[in-house]
């Protein structure tokens, strides 16, 4: 399946940026020189479009230059855009009416169009949370400029062009800068309102970061957020386990000592679609002075609490005195109920965590009806399936074959046999 990473780890994104990262990977396999013809093609057909839309063929004028830029070792598109505009407060009427006309001049999919409504309806609602204002009444001062229509409208352009609205989105978190920043309402601490609000609404995963400056945008997070609303997506903490082939960068217009204001966009394939794929953590400790009994009782205790799997590897710890050391496996969100519950039942005073990813086959459990010594018993088959779609393994549940067991007098060995003999046909 195809994969986009989003990084903003390091400067967070703007709407130019964002742009800019998805223009280089447009025509990435082309030779540069022609590369480069299509692209100023492609984004001055939407510029016009753009000034069309709005009905400002007159009074507007979008200029863009797609520069080369290689920065720290990273490579990617930065823009410089010229915008003579005149001065408006573009309430939500306006905008749909641009984006309605647009759409009548520029074909576009039903998701890019979606993706481009979803964008300026986050951006008003924010506005209008953070100023105490309705809807119907807020207005966009800066973010009503033609240049946010050119962020948004080019970007969903360009998403469409690749088909990456039908691809798996990967968000590493994205670093919100700090500071201050200065717009129409004054001088405000970074992030700036309209930036809170999105990023709490869309769960966006965000951080400070190393730079002292604005670095996530109202347009950026409005992108990301719009994307995480129409696209399959995943919020990541690491990179996730993907083929990669193309690594693309989208530069603003800010500079920054030793630290390139960049955005990366990594394009690449996921083994997820071939194999599922989970966050997991794992938590342990080691236990040389606690009885059987409550290392026993713990472990059935930590499963009944619904962890995932709970396992116990024999160890020998300081001086050559053996020990236990207990294994849970469980979601991250779990980890301190589980750990608690270890600290509180042993004599351990700490515990490790191991956060990781697991690959899994992909699996269902399907209930198959079979017949034993004449009569019919109902059991729980875990199947799971390669990437091919075939059956890689199966298993009877063991609470069923023990039921069995207990109403026929047979041995375990035979009921098993027998179980899987059926089960096999009927699969």
């Amino acid at each position: 399946m195809k994969s986009l990473i989003i990084d903003a780890q390091i400067a967070g994104t703007s709407g130019d940026m964002f742009l800019s990262a998805l223009l280089a990977l447009y025509e990435v396999e082309n030779k540069k020189t022609i590369a480069d013809k299509k692209r100023q093609e492609f984004i001055n057909t939407i510029a016009l479009k753009i000034i069309q839309a709005a009905a400002l063929e007159k009074e507007a004028k979008i200029k863009v230059k797609i520069q080369h830029k290689n920065l720290n070792a990273l490579e990617g598109l930065n823009l410089h855009i010229e915008l003579s505009e005149p001065h408006r407060h573009l309430k939500i009427p306006q905008a749909s009416s641009i984006l309605e006309k647009f759409f009548t001049l520029h074909t576009m999919s039903e998701k890019a169009q979606l993706f481009s409504k979803k964008a300026f309806k986050i951006l008003f609602e924010a506005e209008a949370k953070a100023h105490g204002e309705s809807l119907e009444k807020v207005h966009l001062h800066e973010a009503g400029s033609l240049d946010t229509f050119l962020d948004v409208l080019g970007a969903a352009s360009l998403l469409d062009q690749l088909d990456l609205f039908d691809a798996l989105i990967y968000i590493l978190p994205v670093a919100l800068g700090s500071g201050t920043v200065t717009f129409s309402h004054g001088t405000l601490p970074v992030p700036a309102p309209a930036v809170v609000e999105i990023v709490k609404k869309y769960q966006i995963p965000v951080y400070s970061g190393t730079i002292k400056s604005e670095l996530l945008t109202p347009t950026g997070a409005i992108l990301i957020a719009s994307l995480m609303s129409v696209c399959k997506n995943s919020v990541v903490k690491n990179y996730p386990y993907i083929t990669i082939e193309h690594s693309v960068a989208g530069f603003g217009t800010k500079e920054f000592e030793k630290t390139p204001n960049a955005l990366r966009l990594i394009l690449g394939t996921s083994i997820e679609s071939d194999y599922p794929q989970e966050e997991i953590s794992i938590i342990e400790t080691n236990l040389d002075d606690c009885s059987g009994e409550t290392i026993g009782f713990l472990s059935q205790k930590l499963l009944e609490m619904g962890a995932k799997d709970v396992y116990l590897t024999p160890i020998y710890m300081k001086k050559g005195r053996p020990g236990t050391k207990i294994s849970v496996l469980c979601f991250p969100d779990e980890v301190g109920t589980f750990a608690a519950e270890i600290m509180n039942q042993t004599s351990t005073i700490g515990v490790r965590i191991i956060n990781s990813n697991k690959l899994m086959l992909k699996r269902e459990i399907k209930e198959v009806q079979i017949e034993i010594m004449g009569k019919s018993f109902n059991v729980h088959a875990k199947i799971s399936y390669n990437k091919k779609g075939e059956i890689a393994h199966f298993k009877p549940e063991f609470d069923d074959i023990k039921h069995i067991t207990e109403k026929t007098g047979l041995t375990i060995n035979d009921v098993v046999s027998m179980t899987r003999e059926q089960i096999k046909k009927k699969l």
